[in-house]
């Protein structure tokens, strides 16, 4: 009888440690949502809003040389119009067509280089404020990890720190400082279109 209650109280134990254990482990990690913070946190509003004329340039550009775009649709027309305007002038209009096509895919190239590169030089300020947010989070829980969300199957409730995390993030970095050039600033002209 003494064994039995001995080892009772040994299985007791073992399960009370096992279940505090779980309970630490589980306060140990906390959650972020980098979605959200990358659509919420002040330092990718701004540099979205710094570079949005960068990213129309991009778009008109991509619109202007892709299959079914503006380019295609000129060609289909300018195709249409050949009986009507000669050989010699569909000719010319045809030139034009693809030297707009050629200036449109290199501005693209360079819109996109230097948007790729403001992302960057953004990404580096972003990640360089980021670090003592965590460091913060992780001392003031107590926890030993920080998780993007997207990794996680399921959380307990009060392990996510998205919006702290948000706050933190917007108080260490409000706005990114991005080298811009005068051309990288504002979109290059629309390419010339067909009247």
């Amino acid at each position: 009888m003494a064994t039995l209650l001995r080892n009772f109280k040994r299985a007791a134990a073992g399960f009370m440690a096992v279940a505090c254990f779980s309970i630490a482990v589980s306060a140990q990690i906390l959650i972020v949502d980098d979605d959200r913070v990358e659509r919420e946190a002040a330092a990718y509003k701004d540099f979205n809003l710094q570079t949005t004329d960068l990213r129309n340039g991009i778009v008109q550009r991509r619109q202007f040389i892709s299959r079914g775009g503006v380019l295609e649709q000129q060609l289909a027309e300018l195709e249409k119009q050949k009986s009507i305007i000669g050989n010699d002038k569909y000719e010319a209009e045809k030139q034009k067509l693809e030297g707009a096509f050629v200036q449109a895919q290199r501005e693209l190239q360079v819109l996109e280089y230097n948007f790729d590169r403001l992302r960057q030089e953004a990404m580096v300020q972003v990640e360089r404020a980021r670090q003592p947010v965590i460091r913060n989070l992780l001392t003031a829980r107590k926890a030993q990890v920080i998780m993007v969300k997207r990794l996680v199957l399921g959380s307990a409730a009060g392990t996510d720190v998205t919006t702290e995390f948000i706050e933190q993030l917007d108080a260490e970095l409000p706005t990114v400082q991005l080298s811009m050039g005068e051309k990288e600033g504002a979109a290059a002209p629309a390419p010339a279109k067909k009247n």
